[in-house]
């Protein structure tokens, strides 16, 4: 290895290199009223449909997010909703408060 290929290569420190697509490919959403969401979990719940949500930022997560599964409501607390993804066996779960935005998946 040379001491100076840096300086050898014209082109080295000019070059772009993106690390992450994931900030840029997400397209925020805007913040659907309470009542329509409601009304979207409670249809994709009924008919066990797959969603998308959107969840707003909080003061632990600062970005916009994306989760994708099945809805499963928390048996003891009407404000928290259980968002199973089998493709990543990962749950979810969310507060009703911190959804943006649901669509079909």
């Amino acid at each position: 290895m040379e001491k100076n290929f840096a300086e050898k290569q014209p082109n080295f420190f000019s070059r772009k290199v993106v690390l992450s697509k994931d900030m840029d490919s997400l397209q925020v959403l805007p913040q659907m009223p309470k009542h329509q969401v409601l009304y979207f979990l409670t249809q994709a719940y009924e008919r066990r449909k797959p969603i998308i949500l959107q969840t707003n930022k909080t003061k632990h997560v600062l970005t916009v997010k994306e989760q994708k599964g099945l809805l499963r409501y928390a048996p003891n607390q009407k404000k928290l909703l259980i968002l199973e993804n089998s493709d990543q066996q990962m749950t979810y779960m969310l507060s009703f408060d911190d959804i943006r935005h649901v669509r079909l998946a």
